[in-house]
């Protein structure tokens, strides 16, 4: 099928329709109208098979996941999601493909109102690049640079999950006697179909934290917030959320009670979680926790922002070392 006929096809007749589009697929360019008194706030994600999914995946997990890793960018500043564009390299023009992937890329977008206002197609190696836009205050955007020494650290939904979903599309997994077929299916869906956690970004937006998605990993992303901020950070790992199915998994290894022989290097640098780690001053804590509360938001006291630099990892008040790197495209 001619590129043209993709995109009338595929991609034109699916988008959301907003009066902020003056101009979307079909020309050389969109035309956009911006609301008063907000800033753009926008980000670009490329995802290669083979490196952030496995060539296994089905296309529409493939659809839901390439937009909700850049929805969680839009979360992790408060903002709201507008606009994205989408550029696709493919390696040939395969109808059923293309059809299942925009079916899980139009479940996110349909969630949250966003607009496909244009893109590239091209023949290659199967890559997806997306390019979102949102709206915020500027003034109220969450930032990596704003921890502050005494801050509660925390994190939304568990972690972890998506790692021993990897392992999992792998055969990597050792035999647990408790982590059963529905504990493993629940892990590959945190895997392929991570939630943005776009409400909560907004909400955060009313205190005075900083906030980073996690997508290479809680430490290493934990990193990024200590350092743009010249702070250090103390977590309690028995603090750290873990589902059932993490718990079935790591909690049953010879001679272990349930929990007591985590593998804390994988849950906690694997990745692809996609939750928000953030942070929140102590004073703020209450109204925050009432306020993601009344939207049922779980969120987790995980640790403490210190002066000290790096970040320190306790279990049982000992000391745990652990590598910080995260995942590392040029490792």
């Amino acid at each position: 099928m001619p590129e043209f006929d993709l995109i009338n096809q595929f991609f034109k007749p699916t988008t959301i329709k907003r009066d902020d589009v003056l101009v979307g697929i079909g020309d050389d360019c969109a035309i956009l109208s911006t609301p008063p008194g907000k800033a753009l706030a926008i980000s670009t994600d490329t995802l290669i098979s083979g490196v952030h999914f496995p060539q296994s995946t089905c296309a529409e997990d493939i659809g839901y996941k390439s937009l909700a890793v850049n929805l969680s960018d839009l979360a992790a500043m408060g903002a709201e999601p507008a606009w994205v564009s989408l550029a696709i390299s493919l390696p040939q023009a395969d109808e059923s493909w293309l059809k299942q992937f925009m079916h899980g890329f139009n479940q996110l977008a349909r969630q949250f109102n966003l607009a496909l206002i244009g893109g590239d197609t091209t023949q290659g190696p199967l890559s997806i690049t997306v390019n979102i836009t949102g709206f915020v205050d500027a003034s109220r955007a969450l930032k990596r640079s704003q921890a502050k020494v005494g801050d509660s650290i925390f994190v939304t939904g568990n972690i972890g999950d998506a790692s021993i979903g990897l392992k999992a599309v792998f055969n990597q997994l050792k035999s647990q006697p408790l982590f059963t077929d529905n504990n493993k299916s629940e892990c590959i869906k945190r895997l392929n179909r991570p939630v943005p956690r776009i409400k909560a970004g907004q909400l955060l937006t009313s205190f005075s934290g900083a906030a980073i998605d996690i997508s290479d990993g809680l430490l290493a992303d934990l990193n990024h917030i200590c350092e743009a901020s010249s702070v250090g950070a103390l977590i309690n790992l028995q603090q750290i959320p873990l589902s059932q199915a993490a718990l079935n998994y790591y909690g049953n290894l010879p001679g272990a009670q349930i929990g007591g022989h985590i593998d804390w290097q994988s849950i906690l640098t694997g990745g692809d979680d996609y939750e928000l780690c953030f942070t929140c001053a102590d004073q703020q804590y209450a109204q925050m926790q009432d306020m993601m509360e009344s939207h049922n938001i779980d969120i987790f006291c995980i640790g403490k922002i210190i002066d000290e630099p790096g970040i320190k990892c306790l279990h049982n008040e000992t000391l745990m070392s652990l590598d910080h790197t995260g995942y590392n495209h040029f490792k």
